[in-house]
């Protein structure tokens, strides 16, 4: 017996060989000749008919093109004209298929009772054989056409070898018309077991038809799995028979493959990778729990290969596209209907998928191409978000996928479908919060009954999307906010969010939040409850219901009403003094971190902030300079200046009217290194605090439409933050001045003054945790190899770039690490630092906006924070135990940001500094036509050191739009040669490849 349909019809070998040619000959008088291609449309339930029809129009040289029982009329007619086909072959149950010539396999049969001695033509290897069409999952469907060679790669009739000799019975649930079902319908022709087919899978004839048959071999896709560990079918049916379960279609989560491993105890389980584009190349692998998640390798390593997107192979650990060799002629798309020279290519084809090989040559996936999020700068991985969702023991299916986001691009995220006892959505965002890093969480989880799939399995994603445009608030009845507590929490997010809250179940980012508002909510509950909340408990809890109930926590309200402790520290003489004096402005952390800087030696300068850009456009420089000028009349920190009161103490002074430093030069036919030289004596002259303005301008006209600006304001009022809030207004007030008109009003918020004491409010809360964090830290990352003792600083930069194929590797690692790049990246940094010295106690310094407040968004002035981080390498720690020390550290100062640095930052005054910045913009200027323009980092003018220079390099890492990352090393030129810095530069990205393998 060949083939059987479970409660339906059988097949044997002999029958199915006779009627096939008695089919064939009908199909040759009607007309069908070679290469013609013939719709065959027959259901699920009558395999056996199908098999006959598929062989007869293949004995005929036509080409059948199968399709699948669910297409509609209208998809079945749209499939039939790609194959520019004239004929269907049916069995007369389905719908025709308008416009082509009807035969019935049945009346064929009838009008030819006795086979012929052979087929009416013979084939080819290379003769078409069949059209395959797609999934659809990505797309339109594509119909993909195979030949008699393809079909056949790898099969050998002397000797005959055929699959499976271990059962008697195979059995599968694969619809017509799906590749997955063609390859059944090849192994009914070729392997030792009798097929069995079920027309429609479930888990309760899953389970009985191993029981009654005996089935040694099953056939399934990750859906089929999911719903028989679900169900429970291992338990209610004896399924002692079956010795091996192959999966395919797509990846088979981790915990699905495990579960279903451990329902299944004398099972060997295997998973299978291959498509339509690419079968029968194929990638199979007995899955293995020390592998978790690998698809195996090839019994060829050079039959699977990973290409970045100029087509170069990259090697294991990096992240790129997976193309599979495929034996015997090649598939191709049928007509117009796909990029074929983009998916075959050379023999090769280009599975669609993002994944990396290891050291060993097995292969990993990341995501589908088309499925994965990018996020900002970030790519996330939809198959490694719905693994962990499938970790819970509550979730029953789950599915991932990207939606819009006005600034990230996309943000991950989910439907879920809950198992038998409910889901508690706000506990599965604790589970989640857990084994994801901040840009994995899905900001919106929904609960459905069941999740759209095709024939093949696999999630039509698409269809859930419109899910999510229902209102964010709630899937169920709304429950407004009452309590007390909640009622004022509901007033912290509409002042975040803008909108109403009315639903305690609404989520803050399914309302409209992202990663910076979560810090100002984090801050804006500590402030309105008393209660120190960090940026974790908002990711972790975004549902308005989840953080009154953690506010609510008799531990929390114990703390609120005990009042927090405050730490002790050491306040220099000259800024208890300052703070003494009863005129004086108070000064930011960072302000007082600069005059203790400056104050050491004479000569130094804290420098200025700078936005930098080219206007290949008709500008009005004298109107560009009228502008600023209203821009630091707006801002009263760019109004300040620095006035010393005896002592070595200062005090600053807000002046009432603006003052500007405007140079505008006209320089017809400058060359760019002329231009630059007249940029950097700007950049970098020395500012008298007490005299001169804090804010300047530059602009180098070399034509109308050729112009090169420059904007400054020195670091001790503006930090980065800052200067993209005054190149806003700037392009604001610039194009009102054009026109004659007035600018629009400030927005309301909080003033200069109020928000620098509401920040250094913080300082004895936070004092407590950094005296503790780096109590006998080491001031310097001693004995590092190439650092000359100096004592003058001068500079410069050496610049190189991370590949967009290992950027993207690192974020995977992270990702699996449930970790930022930020962060993997330090662990690469802090690793090397540490072991290069040999000392792996060390700090690491990084900057932040300091900005947790919500309303503080356009607020300039230097309120940027230096955190420290104290590193622990020591015990020889793994590049993942390393990460996981780092996010600890991360998280809890970032809680703590607001802080007395200039108290700190002498115990450590060496500490190594590291820069990562993501989503960088150019400057430029709204309504003109901008260009970046760069000058070279570091500095002209030297400064002096007192007692020596021994700090390291410091790491400046900035995401690039396609994914790479682009690096400086900047250093003390008098103390580095350019060798060591180049070799420190290589053993970090050494250091990043490492990490990803």
């Amino acid at each position: 017996m060949a083939l059987q349909v479970v409660g339906g019809g059988e097949l044997s070998y002999r029958r199915w060989r006779e009627e096939a040619l008695r089919a064939a000959v009908g199909l040759a008088a009607a007309g069908v000749g070679p290469g013609d291609r013939v719709v065959l449309r027959f259901s699920n339930a009558r395999w056996e008919r199908y098999a006959v029809g598929f062989l007869a129009v293949q004995y005929a040289g036509g080409v059948p093109v199968p399709v699948r029982e669910d297409l509609s009329e209208a998809d079945a007619a749209a499939l039939a004209a790609l194959a520019e086909a004239r004929t269907v072959l049916s069995e007369g149950d389905l719908p025709s298929v308008p416009g082509r010539v009807e035969l019935h396999l049945d009346a064929l049969l009838a009008a030819h009772p006795a086979p012929p001695a052979g087929p009416p033509h013979r084939v080819g290897p290379a003769d078409p054989a069949q059209v395959i069409g797609t999934s659809g999952t990505t797309g339109a469907p594509k119909g993909v056409l195979a030949a008699h060679g393809n079909l056949t790669a790898g099969l050998a009739a002397h000797p005959r070898r055929r699959a499976y000799a271990h059962s008697r019975y195979a059995l599968h649930a694969f619809p017509i018309g799906t590749n997955a079902g063609q390859v059944m319908l090849l192994g009914a022709l070729t392997a030792a077991p009798t097929t069995l087919s079920l027309p429609r899978f479930d888990a309760d004839r899953f389970g009985l038809a191993v029981q009654e048959y005996g089935i040694g071999t099953a056939f399934l896709v990750p859906s089929m799995a999911i719903e028989l560990v679900n169900a429970g079918t291992a338990g209610r049916y004896d399924l002692s028979s079956l010795r091996l379960v192959n999966s395919s279609a797509a990846a088979l989560p981790v915990p699905v493959a495990a579960a279903l491993a451990a329902a299944l105890p004398g099972v060997t389980l295997v998973n299978t990778y291959t498509s339509a584009e690419a079968s029968p190349a194929q990638v199979s692998t007995v899955v293995d729990p020390r592998r978790p998640g690998s698809l195996g390798r090839p019994a060829d390593p050079g039959d699977v290969r990973i290409l970045d997107a100029e087509g170069l192979p990259l090697p294991a650990g990096q992240v790129g596209e997976v193309w599979l060799r495929q034996p015997g002629p090649s598939r191709g798309y049928l007509g117009a209907a796909g990029p074929g020279a983009r998916v075959f290519r050379d023999g090769w084809v280009r599975m669609g998928d993002v994944g990396r090989l290891d050291p060993d040559g097995y292969l990993y996936l990341v995501d589908r191409e088309s499925d994965v999020i990018k996020s900002g700068a970030l790519k996330v991985s939809t198959l490694r978000i719905e693994e962990v969702l499938h970790e819970h023991p509550a979730v029953a299916d789950a599915a991932a996928l990207g939606l819009p986001h006005p600034v990230m691009g996309a943000v991950p995220v989910a439907v879920v479908v809950a198992g038998p006892g409910g889901l508690d959505l706000d506990e599965l965002r604790l589970f989640l919060s857990a084994r994801l890093s901040r840009p994995e969480l899905p900001v919106r989880i929904l609960l459905a009954g069941d999740l759209p799939r095709n024939p093949s399995g696999k999630v039509v994603k698409h269809r859930l999307r419109p899910l999510f445009d229902a209102p964010a608030e709630s899937t169920g009845p709304a429950v407004a906010p009452a309590t007390p507590t909640e009622l004022r929490l509901a007033g912290l997010w509409r002042r975040l969010l803008g909108r109403p809250v009315t639903d305690v179940a609404a989520e803050f980012f399914a309302l409209g939040g992202d990663s910076f508002r979560a810090v100002q909510l984090a801050s804006a509950i500590s402030g309105e409850f008393g209660v120190r909340a960090g940026t974790a408990m908002v990711f972790e809890r975004p549902s308005l219901r989840s953080q009154a109930a953690w506010v609510n926590h008799p531990d929390r309200q114990l703390g609120a009403a005990h009042g927090a402790t405050a730490g002790t520290g050491t306040v220099t003489p000259y800024l208890a003094a300052l703070r003494a004096q009863p005129h004086a402005v108070a000064l930011t952390s960072q302000q007082e971190n600069f005059f203790r800087w400056m104050s050491e030696a004479p000569g130094r300068d804290a420098g200025a902030v700078t936005a930098l850009f080219r206007v290949a456009d008709r500008l009005e420089p004298e109107t560009l300079g009228r502008a600023l000028t209203e821009v630091v009349r707006r801002h009263p920190a760019l109004r300040t200046r620095f006035e010393a009161v005896g002592d070595g103490v200062v005090r600053a002074v807000l002046d009432e009217e603006p003052r500007v430093r405007i140079t505008l030069t006209r320089a017809p036919g400058a060359t760019d290194a002329e231009v630059d030289a007249l940029l950097l004596a700007e950049r970098d002259r020395l500012t008298d605090l007490a005299r001169d303005p804090m804010a300047r301008l530059l602009v180098v006209s070399r034509s109308e439409t050729d112009h090169v600006v420059l904007v400054a304001t020195h670091h001790m009022v503006s930090d980065g933050w800052s200067v993209g809030v005054l190149l806003a207004d700037l392009g604001v007030f610039y194009s009102a001045l054009r026109r004659g008109r007035s600018a629009p009003p400030a927005r309301s918020g909080p003033g200069y003054r109020e928000l620098v004491d509401w920040a250094n409010a913080h300082w004895p809360a936070s004092r407590a945790h950094f005296a503790a964090a780096l109590a006998g830290a080491p001031e310097a990352v001693e004995q590092f190899a190439g650092r000359r003792a100096v004592d003058e600083v001068l500079t410069t930069a050496h610049e190189f770039e991370v590949s967009a194929a290992l950027a993207e590797a690192l974020r995977a690692r992270a990702a699996e690490l449930g970790a930022t790049p930020f962060l993997a990246v330090t662990a690469a940094w802090t690793g090397l630092l540490a072991g290069r010295s040999g000392r792996p106690d060390l700090v690491v310094m990084t900057p932040v906006p300091g900005r947790p407040r919500p309303d503080a968004e356009r607020t300039v002035g230097c309120f940027v924070q230096s955190v420290l981080l104290r590193v622990d390498a020591s015990g020889g720690p793994g590049f993942a135990e390393l990460v996981d020390r780092l996010r600890t550290v991360y998280s809890e100062a970032l809680d703590h940001q607001l802080y007395p640095f200039a108290e700190f930052s002498p115990s450590v005054p060496f500490a190594a500094w590291l820069r990562y910045e993501a989503w960088a913009a150019p400057a430029q200027l709204p309504g003109l036509s901008c260009e970046p323009w760069e000058l070279p980092r570091g500095s002209t003018v030297p400064w002096p050191l007192p007692g020596g220079d021994r700090s390291v390099p410091e790491l400046t890492v900035v995401e690039q739009p396609d994914g790479g990352l682009r690096c400086w090393l900047q250093y003390n030129a008098l103390a580095f040669d350019l060798p060591v810095i180049t070799e420190l530069a290589g053993e970090f990205t050494a250091a990043l490849t490492a990490a990803c393998g």
